[in-house]
């Protein structure tokens, strides 16, 4: 059956010959059952903002520039709702038991300005934002686990005296087997000390041939909260296409999306891997994290403030 058959789908766009925004979404057609449709439109509250930013958005394949830009402020008006707070607390507790049984250290940071996570996913808005499958912003164990080797990494770095071109070099370096890493290292001229800390950043981490000691959780929010709606204002956009020259006659072209306001609270969590050697780097590990936190800052645009923890 073809994507625009009636009998499959919901109310057909009723678009004016002007091209006009329709007023409300009852105005779109969506690429659903019918049946579906009629359970979204009835639904007066969104429980999970998340959702419906990253999963749902009608058939805009033969829309304007003016609905497909109605269509996409709805949705982040959508997405900025609150999210169920019962599910998060229910999520919260499991993270909470989870980080207990595992014998983890956590802690909690709060927002110094506003946190994106995710900016750069890929979603039918063209905007990124990191959602946790129970619609409340989270960071990954992935990002959190980075965060803290990316500042383990820098304190290297520092001991090494190497400059910013050659970080590259010592991270993939530090990542090699067991067999070429003693070698590879010496061309830095390691120090006794830099030669220890070497050692700590690989059992903590990890290798190519070793899972590390560390293991990461994901940071989840302890309460739940609407986002922040923040704008980027690119007024060159020619010129950054590689088009022409910058000029102040371009017009500038507002990009809105998602931020986590100021002073919320996130909960981390670190543990150390059963079996793995060294069981006392776990606190060297919570270290990183929480210097990578507050001075390297999380998620996208931390050049322009966005992302450090307090």
């Amino acid at each position: 059956m073809s994507p625009n058959s009636p009998k499959k789908h919901g109310t057909p766009s009723n678009r004016s010959g002007g091209g006009s925004a329709p007023a409300s979404s009852s105005a779109w057609k969506y690429p659903l059952p019918k049946e579906v449709v009629a359970v979204f439109k009835s639904i007066s509250s969104v429980s999970n903002p998340g959702l419906i930013f990253e999963r749902f958005a009608p058939d805009m394949s033969q829309a304007n520039p003016r609905e497909k830009s109605a269509w996409r402020a709805q949705a982040l008006k959508i997405a900025q709702s609150v999210p169920d707070s019962a599910a998060l607390k229910a999520v919260y507790a499991r993270w909470q038991a989870l980080t207990e049984a595992c014998k983890a250290q956590t802690f909690t940071l709060k927002t110094d300005w506003r946190f994106i996570p995710g900016l750069g996913r890929k979603t039918a808005l063209e905007i990124g934002f990191s959602f946790h499958r129970y619609g409340f912003p989270y960071l990954p164990a992935s990002s959190v686990k980075g965060i803290a080797r990316t500042w383990a990494l820098f304190e290297l770095a520092a001991l090494l005296a190497l400059g910013e071109g050659k970080l590259n070099d010592l991270d993939q370096t530090l990542s090699k087997e067991d067999k070429e890493f003693d070698k590879a290292f010496e061309r830095f001229k390691p120090s006794p000390e830099a030669k220890e800390l070497a050692k700590t950043i690989r059992l903590v981490f990890g290798t190519l041939d070793q899972a590390g000691g560390a293991i990461f959780f994901d940071a989840m929010p302890t309460s739940a909260f609407q986002l922040d709606m923040d704008i980027m204002n690119p007024h060159y956009a020619p010129y950054y296409q590689g088009k022409e020259p910058p000029g102040d006659w371009h017009n500038p072209n507002p990009v809105t999306f998602l931020a986590v306001p100021k002073d919320k609270e996130f909960a981390f969590a670190v543990a150390w891997r059963r079996g793995a050697p060294r069981a006392d780097l776990l606190e060297q590990a919570c270290t990183w994290l929480k210097n990578g936190l507050r001075d390297l800052g999380a998620g996208a645009k931390t050049s322009a403030g966005y992302g450090y923890f307090k």
